[in-house]
């Protein structure tokens, strides 16, 4: 794993910059929350008002802390973090999380201020997560570095599923609804704006991560797809399925997506088209997103896939059902052949257990 992929998916020093001694205040959550849920590493608290903030020593000034930091998490509000970015920079940090809104979803004087803080970086080789980003969590190393309040839990179960989301809220919710399934995840990553790192290049990282089997995607629009679609072939030859759920399906969708994260929507037909083009399977239910890697871990696309299936139930209702769903998606239907037509009528083991035809003894149930 390289330093990029270490810092971001695995931080043992991090720093919070801005974080609060109160701990009711949502600038203290993301210090609160790594304790809690066991994080061992390092936490450089940065306030110039306090030597201590919930019982760690902290710094007045990043510059202050000894030694290399992997993360830092800026928890500021938006008009200090330009002048953080510049110390994080100084400081070579290889990854900074911006929480704070008001950059390119608030408009042009926010779409420049990005831009500014984009550029500083870039020009130390810091790479940005955020702004607008409820952090990163990393349930098997215990790091729950964000402020989402889904943290709140006693205990977080972890797994081998991980989730790359647009939207922080619903990077909680997702974990949430996860846990009474008995699903658990290996990490929980919160891009934003995606000003610099976006979903599509974390979740290269996240196939290569050898305590990962799927990658689910909460998307707001499909930056970088260059990236996306290369960590879907990577993802093809490991054997680990990548899932998206995509807003953006309807005009308005599209429209509340932009001034969320200030993303550009797109085509809905075009996304669905690059999916399918890259094998990333796209569900449309948050049930699905959860459901989906059981069916789809350790599995590879058809090579060439044929896209016709024969349906038999008992009831003509029940199938013109299952044509029509099939239908939808744009699989075609065919009929049976003539051995399977012929199977449950030839079966002399109706209303017992059957080896041969086992839907006819179900059918006569």
């Amino acid at each position: 794993m390289d330093r990029l992929a270490s810092a971001l998916l695995n931080p043992r020093r991090i720093a919070l910059i801005g974080g609060s001694s109160d701990p009711k205040r949502l600038t203290a959550r993301a210090q609160v929350y790594l304790r809690k849920h066991g994080f061992t590493g390092n936490l450089f608290p940065i306030n110039p008002s306090s030597d201590t903030i919930l019982g760690e020593r902290a710094y007045p000034r990043l510059a202050d802390v000894p030694g290399d930091i992997d993360l830092a998490y800026l928890l500021l509000g938006t008009q200090h973090v330009e002048g953080q970015i510049a110390a994080v920079a100084e400081k070579r940090i290889p990854v900074a999380a911006i929480l704070a809104d008001g950059f390119a979803e608030a408009g042009d004087e926010g779409r420049a201020l990005q831009e500014r803080l984009l550029a500083t970086a870039k020009a130390a080789g810091v790479r940005l997560l955020g702004p607008n980003s409820m952090g990163l969590i990393n349930l098997n190393a215990r790091t729950a570095c964000s402020v989402n309040a889904a943290l709140e839990a006693d205990s977080l179960p972890a797994g081998r599923i991980a989730l790359v989301s647009q939207s922080g809220s619903m990077m909680g919710a997702i974990m949430a609804r996860g846990a009474p399934r008995g699903i658990g995840f290996s990490h929980l990553i919160g891009t934003g704006n995606e000003a610099d790192l976006t979903a599509s290049e974390i979740a290269g990282m996240l196939v290569e991560d050898p305590g990962v089997d799927a990658v689910l995607l909460f998307l707001e629009a499909i930056r970088a797809p260059e990236k996306l679609a290369a960590a879907a072939r990577r993802a093809h030859a490991l054997g680990k399925p990548i899932i998206a759920f995509k807003l953006g399906r309807s005009s308005f969708g599209a429209e509340l997506a932009g001034s969320h994260t200030g993303a550009l929507a797109g085509s809905d037909a075009a996304a669905d088209a690059f999916f399918r083009a890259n094998g990333i399977a796209r569900v449309t239910m948050i049930e699905a997103l959860l459901e989906a890697p059981a069916l789809f871990i350790g599995r590879k696309p058809l090579a060439n896939p044929r896209r016709t299936i024969s349906v038999m139930t008992t009831t003509g209702g029940g199938g013109a059902m299952a044509v029509d769903a099939l239908g939808v998606v744009g699989i075609e239907t065919c009929p049976p052949d003539a051995a399977a037509v012929a199977g449950p009528a030839r079966c002399r083991c109706r209303g017992r257990p059957c080896r041969r035809w086992p839907a006819a003894s179900r059918a006569d149930d």
